[in-house]
């Protein structure tokens, strides 16, 4: 992701040692004297080496000073999970991170996506975490020819395909695999509407877009790939049980991956991690109104 760019911008691009927590830290001085700096943290497990800097300083820094000291800073992360390189370079993020405020993050699932949000994030006064999945490197998706200066508001949603029978909400490359799913749900007779958060820190997501869907729909399906504990499904799952309770025909469901540690074994990662059968399966279970 970042190839061609030391060479590019020798002032700019800065390669440390490998001590997240002390470039972590260095970030977090940088943007309090404002700067704007990126940190790239090449796999989320690596965060719990920084854990005290991402979380006890940065998540708090802003609340701290009283709203004085803004926190222009921005983490990249890369999900691997497909890799196969192991439980300690595999986990999904968002469940840790979503445990202190003061952390937007987003989840693109796709090229364009990803540079609006990423646009937005690089003029947020808050620090963000973009959590990029690796399976989306190699795709190419459309982007504006000549105008890449476009910005996506944070905490709003993307109808990825409209229906009427059940609401699938997804996020990152969950998004471009219900896209693929959503056309053999329409084969099915299913009419499912896909909705790509884009935003998953807690204040910001989108409840008023889930909201209109669900009174639509009456019925809701979260899918994630993080494994379970990992996850922010349940969370979701909660507040729209609480939101539009009288909308709902059955209970919200949540689909992860397996809460186990995952292999190095391409095989085994595969069996543990959530399938397109396993989606397809409850998503014509919740919209015929058959609920396991």
């Amino acid at each position: 992701m970042t190839k061609g760019l030391p060479q590019k911008y020798p002032d700019q691009v800065i390669n440390t040692p490998i001590s997240e927590a002390g470039f972590t830290g260095l970030a977090l001085g940088a943007a309090v004297s404002g700067m704007q700096p990126i940190v790239e943290i090449m796999y989320p497990d690596f965060s719990m080496v920084a854990a005290d800097q991402l979380f006890n300083q940065i998540a708090k820094a802003r609340h701290m000073y009283g709203g004085t000291t803004d926190i222009p800073l921005v983490a990249r992360t890369r999900i691997a999970t497909g890799c196969g390189y192991g439980a300690q370079h595999s986990m999904s993020p968002v469940g840790l991170y979503a445990l202190f405020p003061g952390w937007r993050m987003v989840a693109p699932s796709n090229a364009f996506d990803y540079i609006g949000l990423f646009n937005t994030a690089m003029v947020s006064r808050d620090p963000v975490l973009v959590m990029e999945h690796y399976s989306l490197y190699g795709r190419k998706f459309p982007v504006p020819e000549g105008d890449l200066d476009y910005f996506i508001p944070f905490g709003r949603a993307r109808i990825l395909r409209e229906g009427a029978e059940i609401s699938i909400i997804v996020y990152g490359d969950m998004g471009e695999k219900l896209t693929v799913l959503g056309t053999e749900l329409s084969s099915r007779n299913i009419s499912a509407e896909i909705i790509d958060l884009r935003t998953v820190d807690y204040p910001g997501i989108d409840y008023e877009t889930i909201g209109a869907s669900v009174q639509k729909t009456g019925a809701v399906l979260i899918v994630e790939q993080a494994c379970r504990s990992q996850s922010i499904g349940a969370r979701i799952a909660s507040e729209i049980g609480e939101r539009f309770f009288d909308y709902l025909d059955m209970p919200t469901r949540h689909l992860a991956s397996l809460d186990v540690p995952l292999s190095v074994s391409r095989v085994l990662e595969q069996e543990a991690l959530i399938s397109d059968d396993e989606i397809l399966e409850a998503a014509e279970d919740m919209a015929k109104r058959r609920w396991k």
